[in-house]
């Protein structure tokens, strides 16, 4: 659906140039949810208002439905936008406006009769779990609920893509896997296309189907949540995750004076459940120590990450390898 090719952004002061975005090509398909996460100044907001022309590339292509919206006019790229809804860090709501009157906001510049327009923002209101607050003002709401009016109102002109600039990051914790919720939600019920830009992988990790991470301007790595989580290539990526509780070489600091082959297993889905350590360490007799271990969830499927020491007879290392890899259980040897 969406698709940037070669974008590069620079900004032109009297002193220097600088360049936000250098090279930046990637693909995001139809339906999904999309995770772009770095560090301040790293170039995701700018990149992210690439998607809807807030932002135009000093170089490079933009496109939407297979069509180059850099290339377009105006007034066409007025009618694009108006498929594309955004959500903002701050709200952004009109403080002198009811909730209702939030909503209907957009609709009303579209041209929308007033029934019209009164009942699909009832709708949405309804959508976000906002019934009983149509008619308080934002400064009677709490900033959860601001944000859900600010979906709301981002939703109103049945998007194909909805853009969440940093939509979580001015709540709790508590209140921030609310809108997340909501936001799987919404992207599952309406099959809407979701890109979010954040700094925090627990984000990514909670609603994201994939992920880019972004450093100085250029995509660091990208690809499925559950796969840059478990095998991250990249110091930033490995960085970020740390931050978040998530220490993908910790196991470094763990083996010495451990004898024995170090290997790490990586379960993904229904394999996190089975008890196959057991049984490999009875049928195969080899002795299984558990370094390190972490077991969760990537979105809706369960994952697991475990660190061992293995002591066996050298004729035993292939036919562990070979069970494991028989249950879909990843064995990579970290230390031979």
């Amino acid at each position: 659906m969406i698709r940037l090719e070669n974008i590069h952004k620079t900004y032109k002061t009297k002193d220097r140039t600088l360049h936000a975005l250098s090279g930046i090509d990637l693909q995001i398909e139809k339906g999904k949810i999309f995770g772009i996460i770095g560090r301040s100044g790293a170039g995701k907001s700018t990149l992210i208002r690439m998607l809807n022309l807030l932002e135009k590339p000093t170089q490079g292509k933009v496109f939407i439905n297979e069509r180059d919206i850099t290339s377009i006019t105006d007034t066409e790229l007025r009618k694009v936008r108006q498929k594309i809804g955004m959500v903002f860090q701050h709200f952004n709501l009109l403080t002198s406006r009811t909730v209702l009157d939030n909503v209907c906001f957009p609709l009303r510049l579209a041209g929308l009769p007033k029934k019209e327009r009164h009942e699909r923002a009832i709708e949405l209101l309804n959508l976000v779990g906002l019934t009983d607050h149509i008619h308080k003002y934002p400064r009677q709401l709490s900033g959860g609920q601001q944000q859900r009016v600010g979906i709301a109102r981002a939703l109103a002109n049945k998007p194909e893509l909805l853009l969440c600039d940093e939509a979580t990051s001015a709540l709790d914790p508590e209140t921030t896997q609310s809108i997340l919720g909501l936001l799987a939600d919404i992207n599952k019920r309406l099959g809407i296309t979701i890109v979010l830009i954040t700094h925090g992988m627990d984000v990514i990790r909670s609603i994201c189907d994939q992920v880019a991470i972004i450093d100085g301007g250029k995509i660091a790595e990208m690809g499925k949540v559950l796969d840059v989580f478990l095998h991250p290539q990249h110091e930033t990526t490995n960085a970020l995750l740390s931050e978040s509780g998530v220490d993908a070489n910790s196991w470094r600091e763990l083996i010495e004076g451990v004898s024995g082959r170090i290997v790490r297993l990586t379960y993904r889905g229904q394999a996190t459940a089975q008890p196959l350590l057991s049984q490999a360490s009875r049928d195969l007799n080899v002795n299984l120590s558990i370094l390190q271990g972490a077991v969760g969830k990537i979105k809706e499927t369960p994952y697991g990450q475990l660190v061992l020491a293995v002591n066996s007879a050298e004729s035993q290392y292939e036919p562990l390898a070979a069970f494991f890899k028989s249950q879909q259980v990843e064995y990579e040897v970290l230390r031979p």
